[in-house]
């Protein structure tokens, strides 16, 4: 659809942002033909193969077309290193370009949540429970359950040919006390293989679920291509957004809401334009105050992680698959049977492990991958590090919940300038602490005799490492982010001087307004948000639903050619 066709049919609800919650939010709003839902994409479509194939990813991530490419400074903490905050610019969002590592995460995070919110265990994880179940779709080996869902919008599909050595990290798991579980079950705590956002073979998007079997809604309006570029505010209320395409900027009005679902850094990146958010920030962007909530941009969080590797023999590895003749053969066995290395995630099989047993919770997660790199110096991301070309695994660990945190400002008044993303990952000795005890568990893990012969050398490190101060340098040089940036926009309670939105996901002090992404989160899960952000997104369309707003003045829509 046109955004002047878009803008005539008068929406009650303006969708900002077509990644997975604002995919959720525009399917589950126009369910109800008397509503009328408008949703705004920046990016264009997610079709083409290489969405499709699942170790495409490698073409999708720093590729302008289907990632944002959010810069980042050089961080101290790391030797001055940087990297590229990627997030999904299509239809999809990130669930276009991501691992497509399907994973709940562990239910103490949303008890922590509810914690922070402090409202009859909203947003626990016995409140989200039912959210998680009704967004999938799962028919696998783990079998049918009251914790799984059989019939939502979100397909899920267990690995089709996992890498054999997956099974030997299974085994080492189970040797350290982990049991073997199901990752998305009643008790995901131990060591299981992945399940993906996946259909035979292809990946399965947020906007193929929830999106493309309704877009002849005749309620349902969206339109790509088309980036928003400020929130109106008039009187304490959104009554609408500015919205470029191409030369062109017009003002589209929102009946009811503005849902704001554009991602952590894209939806603080728009606050903060349109004058939501610390006023010492905003005036000195040269950005008149609509609204001073200090919480916008603050609260950062990212899972830090780092790998370790080996070279194998007898097995096939995706670095091997670079070669000529076995890439050849790897890519027709995915186009012509959607099976083979490149039909999988690139994570295989996961843990959650606790490096001290004191501890209450997991404090790391564990990922097996088959394949295996090392960062350079320059590296932005895995994707230019070095590779080698002969067969190799590796295995990864993250911080389930890392101490540091970082923010999100803006130094410019232009709708269309990137935000500054200040976040030093080993801010907090802490972390890097954990991470040290997690390399030399991940060494452990892989002298497990269940790897048997099947090891054939060391990739990176290149040599042991015998002391903490050979670990800490190791470990500095080699971490990188995991892409699951969270927190800017956090919920809270009402008087929270820090939350920026309520328990309903409301803007503190902007009325018809909301956030609804992973932005919100108060404290990051433990592992992938992908399936998180859908559970949070499922249950905003329920609060909004049954708040059932007075429709506002419609405010006639403007254009400006520029």
């Amino acid at each position: 659809m046109q955004l002047k066709d878009a803008i005539t049919m008068q929406p009650d609800y303006v969708v900002v942002g077509g990644g997975p919650a604002g995919c959720v939010l525009a399917s589950r709003l126009s369910e109800d033909p008397a509503i009328r839902v408008l949703l705004l994409e920046a990016g264009g479509s997610s079709d083409g193969l290489k969405v499709r194939i699942p170790a495409g990813v490698g073409m999708l991530v720093g590729n302008d077309r289907y990632d944002w490419n959010w810069d980042t400074p050089p961080d101290p903490t790391i030797g001055g290193r940087r990297f590229t905050w990627s997030a999904g610019k299509c239809l999809g969002g990130g669930s276009a370009i991501n691992g497509q590592v399907n994973i709940r995460c562990l239910p103490s995070d949303f008890d922590l949540w509810a914690d922070v919110v402090d409202q009859d265990g909203a947003w626990s994880a016995a409140d989200l429970q039912p959210y998680f179940v009704r967004c999938e779709s799962y028919h696998g080996v783990e079998g049918p359950s009251p914790a799984r869902g059989t019939s939502g919008p979100q397909a899920v599909s267990d690995i089709p040919d996992p890498h054999p050595l997956a099974a030997a990290f299974l085994a080492a798991g189970e040797a350290l006390g982990a049991p073997r579980v199901d990752l998305n079950g009643a008790t995901p705590e131990g060591f299981g293989m992945t399940q993906g956002s996946q259909r035979d073979g292809r990946r399965f998007t947020a906007y193929d679920g929830y999106l493309r079997p309704h877009v002849g809604r005749p309620n349902l309006a969206i339109v790509t291509d088309a980036r928003v570029t400020r929130i109106v505010v008039e009187d304490g209320r959104a009554t609408g957004v500015e919205v470029r395409q191409g030369t062109t900027t017009r003002t589209v009005s929102a009946r009811r809401e503005v849902l704001v679902s554009a991602g952590t850094v894209a939806t603080t990146n728009l606050l903060l334009k349109s004058g939501i958010g610390p006023a010492d920030v905003l005036d000195r962007a040269g950005v008149a105050t609509v609204a001073e909530r200090r919480g916008v941009g603050a609260n950062l969080q990212e899972h830090t992680g780092v790998s370790i590797s080996r070279f194998i023999r007898g097995h096939w590895s995706l670095n091997s698959t670079r070669l000529p003749h076995k890439g050849l053969a790897a890519v027709f066995e995915v186009l012509a049977r959607r099976r083979g290395p490149l039909a999988s995630p690139v994570v295989q099989a996961m843990g959650y492990v606790r490096t001290d047993p004191s501890l209450d919770r997991p404090d790391l997660q564990l990922h097996f991958l088959p394949f295996a790199y090392r960062l350079k110096p320059d590296s932005r991301s895995a994707l230019t590090a070095e590779m080698p070309l002969k067969a190799a695994v590796a295995m990864q660990l993250t911080l389930c919940k890392p101490q540091t945190r970082g923010r999100i400002t803006i130094t410019d008044a232009d709708p269309l300038s990137a935000p500054t993303i200040d976040h030093q990952l080993l801010d907090d000795e802490r972390d890097l602490r954990t991470m040290v005890a997690g390399c030399r568990l991940l060494e452990e893990l892989f002298e497990h005799p269940a790897f048997g012969d099947a090891i054939s050398g060391r990739f990176n490190p290149p040599a042991p490492i015998e002391d903490d101060a050979g670990w800490e340098a190791f470990v500095r040089r080699n971490c990188c982010v995991a892409y699951h940036q969270t927190g800017t926009c956090r919920m809270g309670r009402a008087d929270d001087p820090d939350a920026v939105v309520d328990a309903d996901l409301r803007v503190i002090g902007v009325r018809g307004l909301r956030v609804v992404d992973a932005s919100v989160m108060p404290v990051v899960p433990s592992a992938n948000t992908y399936v998180p952000t859908l559970a949070v997104a499922e249950k905003a369309s329920d609060l909004i639903r049954a708040a059932a707003v007075p429709e506002a003045p419609t405010t006639a829509a403007t254009s400006v050619g520029r």
